[in-house]
């Protein structure tokens, strides 16, 4: 079949369909290997974003917490002070 295509065409004709051929293949292989490349890529992101939401969640609780202790040891500092205001007061006399 080959030899039948170089003497009807020519042999740099047949070389020149055959590389066309060559080239299409690899294109082919390579948007194959992209679109894999680019799903695994987009699970990656879509799991780094669910990772990101669930992250500032617990940031946002973690903060509630925290602000919850602020305010207790406000609470606390000020009741240390009234008691050594009464403390105070009461050796003065």
């Amino acid at each position: 079949m080959v030899e039948h295509a170089i003497t009807t065409l020519g042999f740099p004709i047949v070389c020149v369909v055959f590389l066309g051929w060559f080239v299409w293949k690899i294109w082919l292989r390579q948007q194959e290997q992209n679109e894999k490349r680019e799903e695994k890529l987009y699970a990656c992101i879509t799991e780094a974003q669910s990772v990101n939401e669930r992250l500032i969640e617990t940031n946002s609780e973690f903060m509630e917490v925290l602000t919850d202790y602020k305010t207790d040891l406000d609470e606390i500092k000020q009741n240390v002070t009234e008691i050594k205001n009464t403390i105070t007061k009461g050796l003065g006399e």
